[in-house]
């Protein structure tokens, strides 16, 4: 059984990025213990002329939906901000949402990652 002291928070990391880099962010993502993602597809509305003023070229979209634990937050942060700067055509946007109630312990290790 967890004690409280062991206990982390759980963040809710929203990335989207080019459809073109799914696999690429997810497995990177891997590497900080998740134990659950979930991926939407989605697709831009902006006009060809707004995309060309803009320096875009993908309109096609996804949004990987990421549980994480909050002591991990900065570095993943850190790690995704770097490769949004460094990747060709890997541009994208992260942030978190504060995950409030999940319930039941064995949700909870799991979506954490916490081995007794």
């Amino acid at each position: 059984m967890a004690y409280e002291s062991d206990i982390k928070k759980l963040k809710l990391l929203v990335t989207v990025v080019n459809r073109s880099k799914e696999t690429y962010y997810i497995d990177l993502l891997e590497q900080f213990e998740i134990n659950m993602q979930m991926v939407l597809y989605g697709e831009g509305t902006a006009n060809s002329q707004m995309l060309s003023m803009l320096g875009l070229a993908e309109t096609e979209k996804v949004v990987i939906l990421s549980c994480v634990r909050e002591d991990k937050v900065k570095e993943i942060k850190n790690t995704l901000s770097e490769k949004f700067k460094k990747i060709r055509n890997g541009k994208g946007i992260a942030y978190t949402i504060p995950m409030e109630g999940v319930v039941g312990v064995a949700l909870y290790q799991f979506l954490s990652n916490y081995r007794a």
